[in-house]
């Protein structure tokens, strides 16, 4: 075989690698299918968050949520969400794609990894596709999905499919965008931990549809778990989502 045949199959091979993976997805969600969505709004336990939310998360919706650094804060807010999505409703909860995830660490931010299914698409077609089939699955509580490369179309076809199935959708950005979104939230993580203290994450909501933005910092607690708003950013006042 020439090195042209050679690359062919080699290019085939990935091809059919990335439909069998697909494939496995469909057939995961479609054994979810008996769940109902979950609508309306989800409160996340942080009365200053939740007031500014319009009473909590938006659920069957779009979220996005961007690294404004090279810390693991933005991955852990994820993951938080994520949990509480699957706490209330009960249901499973699927991340796409997760290399990095370190599983023994997911209880600590309220996320049971035996409620977690990971999905391996990493280029952004298939990505796109297999989160679109995701998002209309009624027995998922939520979805993340780490990309960079959702414009301002796809977050519209991503914003219909999370309605129509009732699954939130939280698309997790390494860096802030700077193309629009129709995202109903979109928000910016940072670590703010100082050396030897529990987790600190800024939080700063710069978008809400239905309630007003502003800035938080969480802390978490080594000896019990869970996390509190530790508090308010003060320097930037809250203003009326648009």
């Amino acid at each position: 075989m020439g090195e042209v045949g050679v690359l062919q199959k080699t290019f085939l091979d990935q091809e059919e690698t990335r439909i069998d993976r697909l494939q496995s997805l469909r057939a995961q969600l479609r054994r979810l299918e008996g769940g109902s969505p979950a609508t309306g709004r989800l409160r996340l336990g942080f009365p200053p968050i939740d007031q500014a939310l319009g009473g909590g998360l938006a659920c069957g919706a779009l979220h996005e949520i961007a690294a404004t650094d090279n810390s693991a804060a933005a991955t852990g807010f994820a993951a938080l969400l994520l949990g509480r999505l699957s706490a209330a409703s009960g249901r499973p909860v699927l991340w796409m794609p997760a290399g990095d995830l370190y599983a023994p660490g997911l209880p600590r931010f309220g996320l049971d990894p035996g409620r977690l299914i990971l999905a391996d698409f990493r280029k952004p077609g298939t990505l796109l596709r297999g989160l679109e089939e995701a998002l209309r699955c009624r027995g998922l509580a939520g979805v993340v999905a780490e990309s960079d490369a959702i414009d301002l179309t796809e977050s519209r076809r991503l914003q219909l499919a999370a309605e129509a199935g009732g699954v939130t959708c939280l698309l997790l950005r390494r860096h802030p965008a700077r193309e629009a979104s129709v995202a109903v939230t979109r928000w910016q993580v940072w670590s703010a931990t100082a050396l030897g203290r529990a987790p600190r994450w800024r939080l700063s909501l710069i978008r809400c549809r239905g309630g007003r933005t502003g800035d938080w910092v969480l802390e978490g607690a080594h000896e019990k778990g869970g996390f509190a708003v530790a508090a308010a950013v003060a320097h930037r006042p809250a203003a009326p989502a648009a």
